[in-house]
């Protein structure tokens, strides 16, 4: 479907009928646009942003990556379109944007801004990077305290287009102080003639500018919250972060998350816009670590040489011992990390969890080191070797699996991304010491 409206879009650019293309662009929604685009050249993007409505523009662009904006920047400099676009996108868009773009392409978006689109833009912008106070949108519906539900609904009527949102509407004090929050459900089904206040949430919840924007999606994540009004050192209420503007933070910190459990430095730019030498260098280092970490096992084997070379079929077992162990670790890890995530384990927990896997790992060791008992005698019949490698297994079992659940409470403790802490780290530490666990069992039981 989505190769055929891309032909008839091409179609239609070739034979110059933009009549059409426009009457086929109307209905379409931004995440349908963004599709159409993907795979058009510069030129070919230009004409649909020319014939899009405006603020169907302003949400395409602003969910382009920062050198497909450039480009469309780029080509409509001296053009009317990019200065609609401009003013329809969202305050925080505009200063995401500013903050991606090479200096002299801000002077001139800046100049393309009203006034008032400036002092907003250049507000957001002097908030720290990766706070809320970046996301937040300054227009929002705002009452006092003893306006009648009559005017606050009539304020809607007359302000809604432009709020970030008309779902919740937020009552303050003489000082612009946040005092509370009402729904537009309970505006609606109350008496015109009583006051917000004796309808409003006294205790709402709210964010400070200065909080980072992974805590702002965190907290919305978890309350289910639509909107979350954003207030200042002096609890002055200035903007309103909505759902629409943290999903991206999410799917940033999930991307973050598993590359980083991948053993890969995060990169936010998409597959194909980002560059190899960009690739080699988040990767590398880390390939790199965990290479001089598992070379250590070459050490552990060669401590243990004339134990191999007198009990040959002990090599067989090697492979089980470091990939279920470390299977078993990774398994655990990112239980853990997901808790963390959803704030669900904090540092307290660590000891309740310790003990837990403890015991999580005596019933999976042991009911892993009995199968394996049962599986051995398809390699070997020497019992003290099948016992030999039961046992080692259900220690590895237990040690990693308690490794596993300690090692992101670790990272958080160091200040290290918990993520970090699992996939290849965490099975690159239980491969070695996997291995020294085994042979020191082999040892001691061979009496070798």
């Amino acid at each position: 479907m989505k190769v055929e409206f891309e032909v008839d879009v091409r179609k239609l650019i070739e034979r110059g009928d933009m009549k059409t293309l426009k009457l086929l662009l109307q209905d379409q929604s931004p995440g349908r646009v963004l599709d159409i685009i993907e795979d058009l050249d510069t030129t070919e993007k230009v004409v649909i942003f020319r014939l899009l409505p405006q603020e169907t523009a302003a949400e395409v662009f602003s969910q382009l990556e920062p050198d497909e904006q450039l480009e469309i920047i780029e080509a409509l400099k001296k053009d009317i379109t990019l200065k609609n676009i401009i003013a329809s996108m969202e305050p925080s868009d505009r200063a995401e944007l500013l903050d991606e773009m090479p200096p002299q392409v801000v002077q001139a978006l800046l100049q393309l801004m009203s006034p008032d689109e400036r002092k907003e833009t250049l507000e957001i912008l002097n908030y720290p990077e990766n706070s809320a106070g970046r996301l937040l949108n300054p227009r929002f519906i705002v009452v006092r305290g003893n306006t009648t539900v009559r005017d606050a609904l009539e304020m809607i009527r007359k302000q809604g287009k432009s709020a970030a949102t008309i779902d919740t509407v937020f009552v303050v004090d003489d000082s612009g102080r946040l005092t509370g929050t009402v729904d537009l459900k309970d505006l609606i089904t109350s008496p015109d003639e009583i006051s917000v206040e004796e309808i409003a949430d006294r205790e709402p919840l709210y964010v400070l500018t200065t909080d980072d924007q992974e805590e702002v999606a965190h907290l919305m994540r978890r309350h289910e919250l639509y909107a979350v009004p954003v207030v200042d050192a002096s609890r002055r209420l200035v903007g309103v972060v909505t759902l629409e503007d943290v999903v991206h933070i999410i799917d940033e910190e999930a991307t973050e998350d598993i590359q980083k459990m991948a053993a890969v430095t995060a990169t936010y730019t998409s597959y194909f816009h980002t560059k190899l030498t960009t690739f080699f260098g988040k990767r590398f280092p880390w390939l790199a670590v965990l290479l001089i970490l598992e070379s250590m096992n070459s050490i552990v084997v060669s401590r243990f040489e004339a134990l191999i070379s007198a009990v040959p079929i002990l090599a067989a077992f090697m492979t089980i011992m470091v990939g279920t162990g470390g299977n078993a670790g990774a398994q655990i890890s990112a239980l853990v990390i997901r808790g963390m995530a959803l704030g669900e384990l904090k540092m307290k927990d660590w000891l309740r969890v310790f003990w837990r896997e403890v015991f999580m790992g005596i019933i999976l060791g042991g009911s892993l080191g009995v199968l394996l008992f049962a599986r051995a005698f398809f390699i070997t019949n020497e019992v003290l070797v099948n016992i030999t490698a039961s046992l080692a297994l259900f220690l590895v079992i237990v040690y990693s699996n308690i490794l596993g659940a300690l090692l992101p409470f670790l990272g958080k403790l160091l200040r290290i991304d918990p993520a970090v802490m699992a996939g290849p780290v965490i099975t690159t530490i239980v491969d070695v010491s996997g291995m020294l666990i085994y042979f020191v069992v082999a040892h001691e039981l061979l009496g070798i």
